[in-house]
């Protein structure tokens, strides 16, 4: 019998592929998590996904992160090309994209959905090759988040592992991945990465550059620009 997982699932290109992944190896949930971001189009896009591997679906409105504000996807200020760089080397400090203590909550509440639904495995999408200077997108905060919630909730519900597919593959590396796996060229089809909530995309935020060189390099079409 398979073991229960919680899957992160935004609804863009990277929780697309990874719930792919998750379905084969664990019964999976996925939760998606409305934190006021800039649009509607990735839950929406996180339906769409979560109904084509037929998983249970739920979402959770955390509000808190739009009332804090301090990004651009959150507050409504101007987004910037300014991704790629690590967060000590950023221009001015983090990405105008980073939501400050965004991956920390929802690795947080996952927990609390696992242990809620008896699983003891969350996944995520977080990546470090690609992660457009986000820190908590880092292999060393997600370690150090499994011990929090080690230390947090009940030991006779654990121990729990976040597991993260994607953390050192770039790109390219991913689209390899989701050609491997069934149904995840649909869920790709579906999935909304860009950060104004286009599909396939706006084609300048650095969300959809980082896209589009991800196919580019592994010479295949982004699903989501012929299924418009």
């Amino acid at each position: 019998m398979k073991e229960k997982a919680v899957v992160l699932l935004s609804g863009g290109q990277d929780s697309a592929t990874c719930l792919a992944w998750a379905v084969q190896q664990y019964h999976c949930l996925a939760l998606s998590l409305n934190y006021g971001q800039r649009h509607a189009a990735e839950l929406e896009a996180a339906a769409k996904i979560a109904d084509i591997y037929e998983v249970p679906h739920i979402v959770e409105a955390i509000p808190i992160l739009g009332s804090i504000g301090g990004s651009a996807l959150v507050d409504g200020t101007e987004l910037k090309w300014d991704g790629g760089y690590g967060d000590k080397e950023a221009p001015n400090g983090l990405p105008t994209s980073f939501v400050p203590g965004r991956n920390l909550l929802f690795l947080a509440i996952a927990g609390a959905v696992a242990v809620r639904n008896g699983a003891k495995v969350i996944v995520t999408g977080v990546c470090q090759t690609d992660y457009s200077g986000y820190p908590d997108c880092r292999e060393s905060f997600v370690t150090a988040m499994q011990a929090v919630l080690n230390e947090a909730m009940p030991s006779g519900c654990g121990p729990f592992q976040i597991v993260t597919p994607l953390m050192h593959l770039d790109k390219a590396q991913t689209v390899g991945l989701a050609l491997a796996l069934p149904n995840a060229w649909r869920a790709l089809e579906q999935s909304v990465t860009c950060y104004e909530g286009k599909r396939p995309g706006c084609g300048v935020c650095a969300a959809c550059v980082l896209r589009a060189k991800g196919f580019a390099a592994a010479g295949q079409t982004d699903p989501a620009s012929v299924a418009v």
